[in-house]
């Protein structure tokens, strides 16, 4: 159904569009909820109260309904409209009665369907301003909805199988990372054999002493460090530094540890 208002807006009922006379591409589209509310008055161009209004909009429907609400959409409607220079589309009569009002022409462009509320109804899904009109329909039976979760249960058995499958084909074996205990002054480091073989020992302590310093970490009895940093830090530029400040505790040697870890250091 489509109606020509003041000559100035063809509104599409179908699908909530506000299309201009000399255009054939809708202008801007009005919500589901708004577009109902519209409807409804252009159904029922006489007086009617709130609390109908509220009742064949959202309450048959199986909206939950309010005066707050129905206050949002109508100025929602009035300001869509205004843009269009048509005022008060929707007008108060007096304290909890509206009408379409009835100073603005408008013409059913098709011939008209049934009645509000037979031909058609409208649900709207919160946060949602630009889906089609639907009809809504039965609730589903017990076994019905039974079957839907059974399918979707199955759906996601399979995606997580596939998953699994997936990671077990791209994931690459562990290997246990090798630490050698390094003297260097009063302080204790512990370095990985892939980190000491790819630096000499002077410029892998010379890096730690910069962090360390950097961090302002004193070298304490008892205490130990594992440091490692990306192959830029002795180039002095910026590169990845990992450092570990450990304190024994018991028999385990690395019982307490504060880690430090830069994306980016600048020696």
């Amino acid at each position: 159904m489509r109606y020509n208002i003041s000559a100035r807006l063809i509104y599409d009922a179908t699908d909530g569009t506000l299309t201009l006379p000399e255009s054939n591409e809708p202008d801007s589209q009005l919500s589901i909820t708004s577009s109902a509310l519209l409807y409804f008055f252009l159904c029922n161009p006489q007086v009617i109260s709130r609390d109908d209004v509220l009742k064949r909009v959202w309450d048959d429907n199986g909206l939950t309904s309010s005066n707050a609400n129905l206050n949002q959409y109508l100025s929602m409607l009035r300001k869509t409209f205004r843009l269009y220079d048509i005022d008060n589309i929707i007008i108060t009569v007096s304290r909890g009665y509206l009408q379409l009002n009835p100073d603005i022409a408008i013409e059913q462009l098709d011939l008209p369907p049934q009645s509000f509320g037979e031909a058609e109804s409208f649900s709207e899904t919160p946060g949602n301003e630009h889906e089609p009109p639907v009809v809504l329909s039965r609730p589903l039976s017990a076994h019905e909805r039974g079957v839907c979760w059974y399918i979707a249960g199955v759906c996601l058995l399979t995606i997580a199988v596939l998953l699994v499958f997936l990671s077990s084909i791209g994931s690459k074996a562990s290997h246990p990372i090798t630490l050698t205990q390094m003297p260097h002054g009063q302080c204790e480091i512990v370095a990985s054999d892939e980190m000491l073989r790819s630096v000499s020992g002077t410029i892998y302590g010379k890096n730690f002493d910069a962090v360390r310093q950097g961090l302002d970490l004193a070298c304490k009895p008892g205490e130990r460090f594992v440091f490692f940093y990306g192959d830029r830090l002795d180039n002095h530029n910026l590169g990845r530094v990992f450092l570990a400040h450990c304190a024994s505790h018991e028999d385990n040697p690395f019982g307490y540890c504060d880690n430090y870890f830069y994306y980016s250091w600048k020696s």
